[in-house]
């Protein structure tokens, strides 16, 4: 294992401890080019390192808090307020003197370098940002470490300066790297499951973006095979779905990545990789299948919503996820999809106030995000910069490089990353804006409302004014003006009804939306009529039939009468929904209505519910394959016979296609839950089988198992014995997570003293083998 894999591998498994914390705040802060780092409260912080050599080295001293900068005390955000008096300090004007205030009436004065001011442009035509530039690229260089993290971003900062200089020395890195010169019969055997080469989900894509950047700016014909080697074992390495995870997917692991499988953050480097090798000139139908199916996955998210952390679908409350909305942007410039790179763009452009966000590892929203809102000119990149140039100063060193946390990072160089956002205008790398279509800068006022769009008042604006914004582009504000005119009094309710009836797809789908969760009862119930006919017109488009069905997914038993069009919405073919989304959300939809719908008494068509519920366990996502499970928990035992095959299926979890497969609670665990229900025997053993599948996070797997043996009951008592002694199990009892759910599997084991017969999966079959008459 190289450096670089290291590197990505304990990024990973000691990151989401970081991360976590990061993401509302680390232990230790850097506080800029002072050589100080600090524990922080509201209005103080509390020195707990002190840079040898640095401005601040025998001045303040470790334990020592401080209050303030210049003659201001701090109130609210630390670090906010000390970057701007640094950058104050900076000027030539203040001749990098920096006062700061210390607790107890102390005061003391830190010499720091002479940099200039920010010009209004900055970036762009501005001497400050050309200084840092320099001394950021010379800083690498005197560290003499270009290529200490996973991501590159050291080779990339340098190649985004467009130097020759800083080229020459990139060049001579990857003349000498490992990396670049892969073992291809290595790789194959890792593509056949006969080998493991750790976490390459994660670096491949970001050799690739590396070396086909240096390609394309050198024409150095000599990275070509290691750029070929790795496009093509991405192509080959992907899930059925075009995703990556940790690893890649392999025959011998049925096609799926292992462990929790995709991730959007690995992926998305992957997919850009991938496209970039492309514009390399690599070419070969391998890779061109692989880069579609990838690219069919990221561009149905557009106008959708931003990325969670796996495939959960779009999430229209966020507009960036530590990154990705940024390097989507990116991967949308390269397909050449004008309608995505706005839209991730502009997700992107507004996220400017959250580069410390981010699971595991916030690394990559600094490095992704400027970059993604860039592709939206160059008046929204100075808008973002200004805004968020107080990160940009607080993780600037004293020595002229950048630092995450005081020290060194495992992911790269954060000077690197800084490197790729003052070299914006530079514009030397495609990921940085060579080749830009300007069809899609933004400019003017157009350009502050992109980047402020985040930061919307909602509360203070007008009825006809939140109205106005149900049929706005984006998802996340369509979904903030819903939720504030709920909070609005007023005669409104006429507008929302002519826009159920007359407005556009968007606005018909926010007024929907009104009426549907936490929308109070009278105003919902006296517009069911209204929204369940949109559900019932075969001629409405099925994303909007699909939100009525979630509306009246909310307004509970008084919706019953339209369980059986929610059935036929998802029996129906939906032309070009690719995934099936409008089935997935309508199955989730359905199981919200009514939770157990035999004892309910609305499956009054058999035939529509066992379509629907056998098409929902057939779908490649396992969340909607859940649903589909879920609706047959009740089956009366003479039915099992017409959905048994369906139902072993899902439980024997062998499908090859299937898009998403990490969480065995859901589609196995209902299915499980069916043979208990029928006590079926080997339900038992299937369920403890998924501990030995390679794919699924072994929490869920846990959890799925311990459930499905509680409902078996005193059954399951052998079982109960056998996991006892399963190592896997030690010390769940005591796990503040899992230990409820292994106390209630016991009880409900140990207390059952009289359990039924258990029945063979044959014998359950043939009890309904004779039935007639379903119109199945």
């Amino acid at each position: 294992m190289n450096r670089a894999q290291k590197n990505i591998v304990l990024m990973l498994s000691v990151g989401f401890l970081v991360g976590v914390a990061y993401a509302g705040g680390p232990a230790t802060f850097q506080l800029g080019p002072t050589g100080l780092c600090g524990t922080l409260s509201r209005n103080a912080a509390t020195i707990t390192k002190v840079d040898k050599g640095s401005p601040a080295e025998g001045k303040i001293k470790v334990g020592d808090e401080l209050v303030g900068a210049g003659e201001t005390l701090f109130k609210t955000d630390i670090r906010r307020e000390l970057a701007v008096a640094i950058d104050q300090a900076e000027t030539e004007q203040a001749g990098g003197k920096l006062t700061l205030m210390l607790k107890g009436n102390k005061k003391v004065e830190l010499q720091l370098a002479v940099l200039g001011s920010y010009s209004a442009t900055a970036p762009y035509t501005c001497p400050k940002s050309e200084a840092i530039i320099a001394r950021a690229a010379e800083s690498l260089l005197k560290a003499g470490k270009l290529d200490s993290g996973a991501t590159h971003a050291e080779l990339l900062g340098l190649m985004a300066t467009g130097e020759p200089k800083y080229i020459a020395a990139v060049a001579k890195v990857i003349q000498g790297a490992d990396w670049v010169k892969p073992d291809a019969a290595k790789i194959e055997m890792l593509l056949k499951g006969d080998v493991d080469m750790g976490y390459v989900g994660w670096y491949w894509g970001y050799h690739l973006i590396t070396l086909s950047e240096y390609y394309l700016l050198t024409k150095d014909a000599s990275v070509l095979p290691a750029i070929k080697i790795y496009a093509m074992g991405l192509a080959r390495g992907q899930d059925a779905g075009g995703l990556y995870g940790h690893r890649m997917a392999t025959p011998k692991r049925n096609g799926r990545l292992p462990g929790y499988a995709q991730m959007n953050q690995s992926s998305l480097s992957s997919f850009m990789g991938m496209l970039l090798a492309q514009k390399c000139g690599i070419d070969d139908p391998i890779l061109t299948k692989g880069v579609a199916t990838t690219y069919a996955y990221y561009a149905s998210y557009v106008g959708r919503g931003g990325f969670p952390y796996g495939v959960h679908g779009p999430n229209s409350a966020t507009y960036n996820n530590n990154g990705t909305s940024g390097s989507a942007a990116l991967c949308m410039v390269l397909k050449g999809n004008q309608e995505g790179a706005k839209f991730f763009s502009q997700l992107a452009a507004t996220s400017y106030d959250g580069l410390e966000n981010g699971h595991a590892s916030t690394f990559f929203n600094p490095l992704w995000t400027p970059l993604g809102a860039n592709v939206s000119g160059p008046e929204v990149t100075r808008q973002f910069f200004q805004r968020s140039r107080w990160f940009q100063t607080m993780y600037r060193s004293w020595t002229g490089g950048f630092s995450r946390f005081g020290g060194n990072s495992n992911e790269g160089n954060q000077a690197g990353v800084a490197l790729l956002t003052y070299c914006l205008p530079r514009k030397a790398l495609l990921i940085t804006g060579r080749s830009a279509d300007e069809t899609l800068w933004v400019k003017g006022k157009d350009a502050t409302e992109v980047v402020e769009r985040s930061k919307t008042d909602y509360k203070s604006k007008s009825v006809d004014d939140l109205i106005a914004l149900f049929g706005n582009p984006f998802p996340q504000v369509t979904r903030a003006a819903v939720w504030s005119l709920r909070e609005k009094e007023g005669d409104f309710i006429p507008q929302l009804t002519k826009m159920l009836k007359e407005g556009t797809k968007r606005e018909k789908m926010s007024a929907i939306e009104y009426f549907g969760y936490k929308c109070p009862t009278n105003q919902a119930l006296a517009q069911m009529a209204c929204i369940g006919g949109i559900l019932r017109n075969t001629k409405e488009d099925s994303e909007v039939r699909a939100a009525a069905a979630s509306s009246l997914a909310s307004m509970g038993v008084p919706a019953y009468p339209y369980y059986n069009d929610m059935l036929a919405l998802i029996v129906d073919e939906e032309p070009g929904d690719t995934f099936r989304d409008v089935d997935q959300s309508t199955g989730k939809s359905i199981n919200a209505l009514c939770e157990e719908p035999f004892k309910a008494g609305v499956v009054t068509d058999k035939a529509l519910f066992y379509k629907a519920a056998l098409k929902l366990a057939d779908h490649k996502r396992q969340h909607a394959r859940a649903d589909g499970m879920h609706m047959l928990e009740g089956i009366p035992p003479e039915d099992f016979s017409i959905v048994a095959d369906k139902v072993m299926h899902v439980v024997q979890n062998n499908d090859p296609t299937y898009h998403s497969y990490h969480s065995p609670g859901g589609s196995i665990g209902s299915g499980v839950a069916i043979l208990a229900n029928l006590n079926v025997k080997e339900g038992m053993q299937y369920a403890l089988d998924v501990l030995d599948d390679e794919s699924g996070k072994g929490s869920f797997k846990l959890r799925m198992v311990m459930d499905a043996l509680a409902k078996y009951r005193g059954n399951a008592k052998p079982m109960l014995e056998k996991i006892k002694t399963d190592p896997r199990f030690k010390g769940v009892d005591q796990n503040r997570k899992l230990s409820k759910e292994w106390n209630n599997m016991v009880k409900a084991i140990e207390e059952d003293k009289n359990p039924p017969k258990l029945l063979t999966l044959e014998e359950a079959k043939q009890i309904g083998k004779d039935r007639q008459g379903t119109g199945l």
